[in-house]
């Protein structure tokens, strides 16, 4: 059972983990079942090395929380319009975003977007229910910090403006890349209105898993079509 303690304005901090483990094959390449699947990762490459010795690895099952102190840092997203930038990475559709100005920050702590990907169904549990997708936005700092958000759809009558601009410019081949400048999107548009999160540190949910990670973990779902 997973131990959570509250942030601030409806944040949460993790104080124990559960994972839900991943995978990888003997050329890097890896899989999310079968015999280059999660249980093997750690088979796979050295470089895999925290999927078998990590203590705090991610996703996780999100099942009770507490109130956290008063002084923990608030969180602001600074989410600018990006030009479509879509990749099929063979594991997953990735959204990349151009480098520019800081788009979240934690406390005094600055990140830039890298990327957004999307996993179906969602990775991440609340009180073990799972979503039909979810979106992780992945941000890198500076000193070499990573910060996820990670976002939970339901299904609903009311379409997303960023998921809908994407089906017809989805690259087929993996490693395919599809750029269009004349369309921007907005990632903000993928948060729920309700931002109150839960967030621990984690790990990557794929290889090489590596720790040290900031979640925030949204509690409202967005809806998708």
């Amino acid at each position: 059972m997973n131990t959570i303690k509250r942030l601030s304005s409806g944040a949460f901090l993790l104080t124990a983990f559960v994972a839900l483990t991943a995978s990888a094959e003997p050329n890097h390449d890896w899989t999310c079942s079968g015999e280059h699947g999660p249980e093997h990762w750690g088979e796979i490459s050295k470089e895999f090395h925290a999927f078998e010795s990590g203590r705090a690895e991610s996703p996780i099952n999100i099942e009770s929380a507490k109130k956290a102190p008063a002084d923990m840092p608030r969180l602001k997203i600074n989410y600018q319009p990006v030009p479509i930038d879509v990749t099929n990475t063979g594991h997953s559709i990735q959204f990349n975003a151009a480098p520019g100005t800081d788009a979240i920050t934690l406390g005094d702590h600055a990140y830039q977007l890298v990327q957004f990907h999307f996993h179906a169904p969602g990775e991440e549990r609340f009180a073990g229910k799972e979503s039909v997708m979810d979106v992780h936005l992945v941000h890198h700092s500076d000193d070499d910090k990573f910060l996820v958000l990670a976002v939970q759809f339901k299904i609903g009558d009311q379409p997303n403006p960023v998921i809908q601009a994407m089906p017809d410019r989805i690259p087929r081949e993996k490693g395919a890349e599809f750029k269009v400048k004349a369309v921007m999107v907005n990632p903000l548009d993928l948060l729920p209105e309700d931002t109150g999160y839960y967030t621990y540190s984690g790990s990557l949910t794929t290889p090489p898993c590596s720790e040290g990670v900031t979640w925030i973990e949204f509690k409202e779902r967005v809806t998708i079509t």
